[in-house]
Protein backbone atom coordinates (compact mmCIF):
# COMPACT_ATOMS: atom_id res chain seq x y z
CA UNK A 1 0.00 0.00 0.00
CA UNK A 2 2.79 2.44 0.89
CA UNK A 3 4.59 1.67 -2.38
CA UNK A 4 1.43 2.35 -4.39
CA UNK A 5 0.80 5.56 -2.51
CA UNK A 6 4.41 6.63 -3.13
CA UNK A 7 3.90 6.03 -6.85
CA UNK A 8 0.60 7.94 -6.78
CA UNK A 9 2.34 10.86 -5.07
CA UNK A 10 4.86 11.06 -7.94
CA UNK A 11 1.90 11.90 -10.19
CA UNK A 12 0.37 14.25 -7.60
CA UNK A 13 -2.59 11.89 -7.29
CA UNK A 14 -4.55 11.18 -4.09
CA UNK A 15 -3.57 8.19 -1.98
CA UNK A 16 -5.63 5.02 -1.87
CA UNK A 17 -7.40 4.32 1.37
CA UNK A 18 -6.55 0.98 2.97
CA UNK A 19 -9.95 -0.58 2.33
CA UNK A 20 -9.90 0.15 -1.39
CA UNK A 21 -6.33 -1.15 -1.65
CA UNK A 22 -7.26 -4.42 0.10
CA UNK A 23 -10.19 -4.97 -2.26
CA UNK A 24 -7.90 -4.56 -5.27
CA UNK A 25 -5.25 -6.95 -3.96
CA UNK A 26 -4.70 -10.39 -5.39
CA UNK A 27 -4.61 -9.86 -9.15
CA UNK A 28 -0.94 -8.94 -9.37
CA UNK A 29 0.89 -5.65 -9.34
CA UNK A 30 0.42 -4.81 -13.02
CA UNK A 31 -3.34 -5.43 -12.96
CA UNK A 32 -3.62 -3.29 -9.84
CA UNK A 33 -1.60 -0.50 -11.46
CA UNK A 34 -3.70 -0.66 -14.64
CA UNK A 35 -6.85 -0.41 -12.55
CA UNK A 36 -5.58 2.62 -10.65
CA UNK A 37 -4.09 4.38 -13.67
CA UNK A 38 -7.31 3.93 -15.68
CA UNK A 39 -9.12 6.04 -13.07
CA UNK A 40 -6.91 9.05 -13.78
CA UNK A 41 -5.53 8.61 -17.29
CA UNK A 42 -6.68 7.21 -20.62
CA UNK A 43 -6.98 3.42 -20.54
CA UNK A 44 -3.94 1.43 -21.69
CA UNK A 45 -1.55 4.35 -21.29
CA UNK A 46 1.54 2.14 -21.38
CA UNK A 47 4.05 4.91 -20.65
CA UNK A 48 2.22 5.95 -17.47
CA UNK A 49 1.83 2.32 -16.36
CA UNK A 50 5.56 1.63 -16.80
CA UNK A 51 6.50 4.82 -14.92
CA UNK A 52 4.09 3.92 -12.13
CA UNK A 53 5.59 0.42 -11.85
CA UNK A 54 9.12 1.83 -11.75
CA UNK A 55 8.17 4.19 -8.90
CA UNK A 56 6.47 1.32 -7.10
CA UNK A 57 9.51 -0.97 -7.54
CA UNK A 58 11.91 1.73 -6.33
CA UNK A 59 9.97 2.24 -3.10
CA UNK A 60 9.07 -1.39 -2.54
CA UNK A 61 12.62 -2.69 -2.93
CA UNK A 62 13.78 -0.34 -0.18
CA UNK A 63 10.82 -0.88 2.16
CA UNK A 64 9.52 -4.40 1.41
CA UNK A 65 10.29 -5.67 4.91
CA UNK A 66 8.99 -2.61 6.79
CA UNK A 67 5.35 -3.60 7.23
CA UNK A 68 5.54 -7.28 6.33
CA UNK A 69 5.60 -10.32 8.58
CA UNK A 70 4.09 -13.81 8.53
CA UNK A 71 0.63 -14.18 10.02
CA UNK A 72 0.68 -15.46 13.60
CA UNK A 73 1.28 -19.21 13.77
CA UNK A 74 2.47 -19.64 10.19
CA UNK A 75 6.12 -20.43 11.02
CA UNK A 76 5.08 -23.08 13.56
CA UNK A 77 2.60 -24.45 11.01
CA UNK A 78 5.33 -24.81 8.40
CA UNK A 79 7.47 -26.71 10.92
CA UNK A 80 4.48 -28.92 11.76
CA UNK A 81 3.78 -29.66 8.08
CA UNK A 82 7.43 -30.35 7.30
CA UNK A 83 7.66 -32.70 10.27
CA UNK A 84 4.63 -34.55 8.90
CA UNK A 85 6.13 -34.89 5.41
CA UNK A 86 3.83 -32.30 3.82
CA UNK A 87 5.64 -30.43 1.05
CA UNK A 88 4.98 -26.69 0.95
CA UNK A 89 5.45 -24.09 -1.79
CA UNK A 90 4.64 -20.44 -2.41
CA UNK A 91 3.03 -18.96 -5.51
CA UNK A 92 2.56 -15.19 -5.42
CA UNK A 93 1.50 -12.53 -7.88
CA UNK A 94 4.28 -10.33 -6.47
CA UNK A 95 7.28 -10.01 -8.81
CA UNK A 96 9.50 -13.08 -8.60
CA UNK A 97 12.57 -11.31 -7.16
CA UNK A 98 10.54 -9.67 -4.41
CA UNK A 99 8.82 -12.97 -3.60
CA UNK A 100 12.17 -14.77 -3.31
CA UNK A 101 13.54 -12.06 -1.01
CA UNK A 102 10.48 -12.11 1.25
CA UNK A 103 10.36 -15.91 1.42
CA UNK A 104 14.06 -16.14 2.20
CA UNK A 105 13.82 -13.51 4.92
CA UNK A 106 10.77 -14.91 6.69
CA UNK A 107 10.68 -18.63 5.88
CA UNK A 108 14.29 -19.64 5.20
CA UNK A 109 14.32 -23.29 4.15
CA UNK A 110 10.86 -24.09 5.53
CA UNK A 111 9.31 -23.88 2.03
CA UNK A 112 10.39 -26.18 -0.82
CA UNK A 113 9.51 -24.03 -3.87
CA UNK A 114 8.96 -20.28 -4.21
CA UNK A 115 7.47 -18.70 -7.32
CA UNK A 116 6.55 -15.09 -7.86
CA UNK A 117 5.26 -13.61 -11.09
CA UNK A 118 8.00 -14.12 -13.70
CA UNK A 119 8.50 -12.53 -17.09
CA UNK A 120 6.57 -14.39 -19.77
CA UNK A 121 3.95 -15.68 -17.33
CA UNK A 122 0.45 -14.50 -16.62
CA UNK A 123 -0.62 -13.61 -13.08
CA UNK A 124 -2.93 -15.87 -11.11
CA UNK A 125 -5.62 -17.03 -11.78
CA UNK A 126 -3.70 -18.31 -14.81
CA UNK A 127 -2.70 -21.82 -13.66
CA UNK A 128 0.58 -22.30 -15.57
CA UNK A 129 2.92 -21.39 -12.70
CA UNK A 130 0.97 -23.50 -10.22
CA UNK A 131 1.03 -26.48 -12.57
CA UNK A 132 4.78 -26.04 -13.02
CA UNK A 133 5.32 -26.10 -9.26
CA UNK A 134 3.26 -29.27 -8.95
CA UNK A 135 5.22 -30.89 -11.77
CA UNK A 136 8.62 -29.83 -10.37
CA UNK A 137 7.71 -31.29 -6.99
CA UNK A 138 6.78 -34.58 -8.66
CA UNK A 139 3.22 -34.41 -7.37
CA UNK A 140 -0.22 -34.99 -8.86
CA UNK A 141 -2.99 -32.40 -8.79
CA UNK A 142 -5.15 -34.53 -6.51
CA UNK A 143 -2.30 -34.65 -3.96
CA UNK A 144 -2.28 -30.86 -3.59
CA UNK A 145 -4.29 -28.19 -1.83
CA UNK A 146 -3.87 -24.50 -2.61
CA UNK A 147 -4.23 -22.09 0.30
CA UNK A 148 -5.09 -18.43 -0.11
CA UNK A 149 -7.10 -15.51 1.16
CA UNK A 150 -8.60 -14.01 -2.01
CA UNK A 151 -10.97 -15.06 -4.76
CA UNK A 152 -7.97 -15.15 -7.13
CA UNK A 153 -6.53 -18.00 -5.05
CA UNK A 154 -9.74 -19.98 -5.34
CA UNK A 155 -9.88 -19.32 -9.09
CA UNK A 156 -6.30 -20.48 -9.73
CA UNK A 157 -7.03 -23.65 -7.77
CA UNK A 158 -10.02 -24.39 -9.99
CA UNK A 159 -8.05 -23.60 -13.13
CA UNK A 160 -5.29 -26.00 -12.06
CA UNK A 161 -7.81 -28.61 -10.89
CA UNK A 162 -6.54 -28.72 -7.31
CA UNK A 163 -8.47 -28.41 -4.05
CA UNK A 164 -8.71 -24.92 -2.55
CA UNK A 165 -8.55 -23.79 1.06
CA UNK A 166 -9.62 -20.24 1.81
CA UNK A 167 -8.33 -18.66 5.02
CA UNK A 168 -10.11 -15.89 6.87
CA UNK A 169 -7.19 -14.01 8.42
CA UNK A 170 -6.33 -12.23 5.18
CA UNK A 171 -8.21 -9.88 2.87
CA UNK A 172 -11.58 -11.51 2.15
CA UNK A 173 -14.64 -12.76 4.04
CA UNK A 174 -15.98 -16.31 4.22
CA UNK A 175 -18.95 -15.36 2.02
CA UNK A 176 -16.65 -14.14 -0.77
CA UNK A 177 -14.43 -17.23 -0.64
CA UNK A 178 -17.40 -19.61 -0.38
CA UNK A 179 -19.16 -17.76 -3.19
CA UNK A 180 -16.10 -18.32 -5.36
CA UNK A 181 -16.37 -22.06 -4.65
CA UNK A 182 -13.62 -22.73 -2.09
CA UNK A 183 -13.49 -26.43 -1.20
CA UNK A 184 -12.60 -25.63 2.40
CA UNK A 185 -12.58 -22.60 4.70
CA UNK A 186 -10.33 -22.20 7.75
CA UNK A 187 -10.80 -19.47 10.34
CA UNK A 188 -7.92 -20.62 12.56
CA UNK A 189 -4.48 -22.19 12.17
CA UNK A 190 -5.72 -25.35 13.90
CA UNK A 191 -8.53 -25.69 11.35
CA UNK A 192 -6.01 -25.20 8.54
CA UNK A 193 -3.77 -27.97 9.91
CA UNK A 194 -6.71 -30.31 10.34
CA UNK A 195 -7.96 -29.77 6.80
CA UNK A 196 -4.49 -30.31 5.33
CA UNK A 197 -3.76 -33.44 7.34
CA UNK A 198 -7.16 -34.94 6.49
CA UNK A 199 -6.44 -34.49 2.79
Amino acid sequence: EHAFNYALSQFNLPHLDSQKYKLLLGKGRRNLVESIVSEFFENNNEEIIEKFISYFNYYYEIHMFDNTKPFDGILDTLDYLNNNNVTTAILSNKPHDFTLSLASRFFGNKVKKVYGLQDGYEAKPDPVSLLEIINELGLKNNECIYIGDTEIDIQVSKNAKVKSLGVLWGFRTASILEGEGADYIASTIDELKEIIMNN
